[in-house]
């Protein structure tokens, strides 16, 4: 069986700062937002590489043209429609937005700070998948211990959780590439490559910007910029020698006939 690693991005609008009472004006947060896409455009480009962009739609109507040539190269999906509220009209609206500008039919969707979101609104709204879950305990954000590490469907949306590796469920996502040694992190990716077949990272665009100007906890902060760059760069080609970079909607077909209901 072919392994498989899906890279994903949340491009948003850059309101981290907000969570810990700094405002940010809205025009910053786009253009944030919009500096840390071009980065990940060139990593993307120099490295020969597919990814997943969840995108919310209010970004995506403010840089539509580079959503468009993204589109060709990759996959949009569905981030909500603005980053800092929602509502589950937004799932529709977001969905046809992004239909609208990429060009794309959307079938994945991800929740905002993957809050819980109810999964029978996602699949009324026409998506086929899911993946809002984040099978770990965060402290103060959530605790998904008990949940599934690996795809499973929920009626006919089948989620597809972030990768946490086999055991003491290492998260393998932004917070973890940022803070743990890398060494850790490739150990932990081999590991769930081999026990499940696939390993799926997701990182935000701002976090290939300076963010020392801004009062972020310092496990947010830290390596930012070039020096984030440089560790999922590294990642990126220690993994091409190990599986195959492929989209949400292509690991999707591969998966899909041999799903079983979460019980």
């Amino acid at each position: 069986m072919t392994e498989r690693v899906i890279l994903t991005f949340d491009v948003e609008e850059f309101d981290i700062p907000c969570e810990y009472g700094q405002p940010v004006p809205p025009d910053v947060q786009l253009e944030v937002g919009s500096r840390g896409l071009e980065a990940v455009r060139a990593l993307l480009e120099r490295c020969g590489i597919t990814a997943t962009l969840f995108t919310t739609a209010h970004f995506a109507q403010h840089q539509a043209q580079t959503i468009r040539y993204l589109a060709s190269r990759h996959e949009i999906a569905s981030h909500g429609f603005w980053h800092s509220r929602f509502a589950p009209a937004d799932l529709a609206a977001s969905r046809a937005v992004l239909r609208q500008i990429s060009g794309q039919e959307v079938i994945g969707f991800r929740m905002a700070r993957m809050a819980p979101v109810d999964t029978t609104a996602i699949a009324a709204a026409g998506y086929l998948y899911n993946s809002s879950e984040n099978p770990i305990w965060l402290p103060g954000r959530y605790n998904n211990w008990g949940k599934p590490r690996r795809p499973y469907l929920v009626g006919d949306l089948v989620n597809i959780p972030v990768s946490a590796s086999p055991g003491w469920r290492v998260p393998l996502f932004w917070l973890g590439v940022k803070n743990f040694p890398m060494g850790l992190i490739r150990r932990e990716a081999g590991r769930t490559l081999a026990h499940d077949g696939a390993v799926n990272f997701y990182f935000h665009p701002w976090e290939f910007t300076d963010l020392s100007a801004y009062r972020l906890p310092w496990y947010v902060r830290r390596h930012s910029g070039q020096g984030m760059m440089d560790r999922v760069e590294s990642l990126v080609h220690w993994l091409r020698r190990r599986a195959e970079f492929v989209t949400f909607a292509t690991y999707l077909q591969t998966i899909r006939p041999e799903l079983q209901p979460q019980r």
